[in-house]
């Protein structure tokens, strides 16, 4: 099918009609079931879909329009079916477009289209412009929406943040390299997670929480290795953390919001920990000093070394 579908996407491109090519167009206001393959919707043409009828498309090729109005539907005959590719100028409502972008080796995205493809035409990015024009989609039955077949790789073709919706969580024992970036990280089921150096990113930013249940740990091979970028406001659970104030080490987890408000580190998004192997637990990089701190701090840090 799939091999099918490129063939007649050369041949229209190239201005020769394909073998068997069916257009379709017009309205249709009650359930429908394509039979044919080698469909377009060609430039100047409309396939409407009304009345909450529901419209299977085996495949199609489309520089035309496709409107779908609520409470209708266009979808594939199975789930991964139902071939799809949007040409350059393509208008298309009532249908949600989703994409899959590969972040690293192990991590695959499946994002929502953040805009029209009227938006993507209008745009004047022509990187963007010529990606979405080539896509392939099918039907998926989970997402109710078309996806791309292929994924993107390490790039971001949406400048969107990626990892806004991403937690990375740990149910057993591993030793591995830390995704980039994630929502939330936790750690479950007295599982002991070892982050491995990375040469590709020396830190992993985490912006929202960090909960590691009792008797689950998380480890680095020292100060030099892989380090952890907490975002400002982040909520930190069961984490060994540790903020140096002149030359001794206090415990920073009930002081978090305070080491925030410091001159020398409210105006940073994120702060770096590093893992000290002699606290068995990780400490910030930036130091605290009495000339800077705040005396409501001072007062905290006193009852803490006490």
């Amino acid at each position: 099918m799939k091999n099918k579908f490129f063939i007649t996407l050369f041949f229209l491109f190239a201005g020769v009609s394909a073998l068997n090519a069916v257009e379709l167009s017009g309205t249709y206001n009650k359930d429908f079931r394509v039979t044919t393959e080698f469909n377009t919707v060609s430039a100047g043409k409309t396939l409407r879909v009304t009345n909450g009828a529901t419209f299977i498309m085996t495949d199609a090729i489309v520089t035309g329009s496709i409107i779908v109005e609520k409470g209708s539907s266009l979808i594939g005959p199975k789930d991964g079916q139902g071939y799809m590719v949007f040409g350059k100028g393509t208008h298309v409502e009532g249908i949600d477009l989703y994409y899959k972008v590969r972040v690293s080796d192990n991590l695959v995205f499946t994002r929502k289209f953040p805009m029209t493809l009227d938006e993507v035409w209008k745009s004047n990015n022509k990187e963007l412009i010529d990606w979405v024009s080539i896509i392939e989609f099918c039907y998926s039955t989970s997402l109710k929406g078309w996806v791309s077949i292929n994924e993107v790789r390490f790039v971001n073709p949406f400048n969107e943040d990626l990892f806004d919706e991403y937690d990375m969580v740990f149910t057993k024992s591993v030793t591995q390299k830390l995704e980039k970036e994630c929502r939330s990280l936790i750690i479950k089921n007295k599982s002991k997670v070892v982050a491995q150096a990375c040469p590709d990113y020396w830190g992993t930013k985490i912006n929202e929480s960090i909960s590691i249940e009792s008797g689950s740990s998380l480890v680095a091979s020292g100060p030099d290795g892989h380090k952890l970028q907490l975002k400002q406001g982040i909520k930190i659970k069961g984490l060994p953390l540790y903020i140096r104030f002149n030359n001794d080490f206090y415990s920073a987890e009930s002081i978090l919001s305070d080491i925030w408000k410091q001159r020398d580190f409210c105006n940073k998004d994120y702060l770096t920990i590093y893992y000290k192997p002699d606290l068995d637990g990780w400490a910030f990089e930036d130091i605290l000093y009495g000339d800077t701190v705040t005396e409501d701090l001072k007062k905290k840090l006193e009852k803490l070394k006490k």
